[in-house]
């Protein structure tokens, strides 16, 4: 089951980030070279976080206040203004095939959000989900889709969406895809690069606006390679402001994995928090950008990796 110096010896599929069509090539996979055993492999896996700024959220940042210490709710919002008009969108894709029927497993899917029982308005929002099991009948492609998702709460805090996929057989393609839209805008989640089976691509984009630092922690893996540069965010205006739109400066941080083998043990949320588990991993820093004594503020490039 999925939980959301490259080697020599590596499975070359050429990247197919295009969804709905699986690639020839992604057809004609039987094995994994460097894993010959594996039951099921991750074609493609990307997750792209993307930052909507309002207006009333970058005055607040740039104007002497800070975001630190007491200004965080338990949920990691902040506490003293409304964040409405500012989100997070996370837009995930993922792509595996079935190499043997043994790999069945591999088509189902856990999703952890947050959810506040004691708050309906601090919860994370799902849109557009879609899975789709591709296979083929006499040479030509069959496609159905999955509506089977459940959702359970886990605690006070957390949902769980399980996503089952039945009938599912070696040399079956599944492709998943969904929005999430989140309001803790000084909360990023955890991007999870590794799984039970190899991955022969995933990838990480975020671009964060540059007053809120976060620390982003590479995967140490040498098929792991990181990049960061400059950005800028269009800021979110109310409908009745004539001026002309404003963009903040950001910082963009690219990771991306080619042929990670499979992780041998339990993916639980222990083993990925302390990173045995390739991942993905930030934190918002202790200090933010305080325009009291950085009044112009240039873009500070965080160091990726430890």
């Amino acid at each position: 089951m999925l939980m959301i110096a490259l080697m020599m010896a590596g499975t070359v599929v050429a990247q197919n980030g295009r969804f709905g069509k699986p690639s020839q090539e992604e057809w004609e996979l039987t094995s994994v070279d460097y894993a010959p055993d594996a039951s099921a492999v991750v074609l493609y896996k990307s997750v792209d976080v993307q930052y909507n700024v309002s207006s009333e959220f970058m005055n607040r940042c740039l104007n002497g206040g800070t975001l630190d210490g007491d200004g965080f709710a338990p949920s990691g919002t902040v506490k003293y203004f409304s964040p409405d008009g500012s989100s997070i969108l996370y837009e995930v894709k993922v792509r595996i095939k079935i190499l043997k029927d043994t790999g069945a497993e591999y088509a189902s899917m856990d999703i952890v959000t947050y959810n506040e029982k004691e708050d309906m308005f601090l919860l994370d929002d799902y849109h557009n989900m879609s899975v789709v099991v591709f296979n083929k009948v006499d040479g030509k492609v069959k496609k159905r889709k999955i509506r089977d998702f459940k959702d359970e709460r886990l605690n006070d805090h957390y949902f769980i969406r399980h996503v089952r996929v039945p009938d599912v057989k070696a040399g079956d393609i599944i492709e998943y895809q969904y929005k999430l839209f989140s309001n803790r805008i000084t909360y990023i989640y955890n991007t999870q690069m590794q799984e039970g089976v190899p991955v022969l691509y995933s990838g990480c984009r975020m671009e964060v606006p540059y007053f809120l630092q976060f620390n982003v922690n590479k995967p140490e893996h040498p098929n792991v390679k990181a990049d960061v540069r400059l950005g800028g965010i269009m800021v979110e205006r109310p409908s009745n402001d004539r001026q002309a739109p404003k963009r903040c400066a950001s910082n963009v941080y690219e990771i991306e994995a080619r042929n990670l083998p499979a992780f041998d043990g339990v993916i639980d949320q222990q083993n990925v928090n302390s990173g045995k588990v390739l991942t993905v991993r930030t934190e918002l820093k202790e200090k933010t950008r305080d325009a009291k004594s950085d009044p112009v503020g240039p873009v500070r490039h965080l160091i990726i990796g430890k």
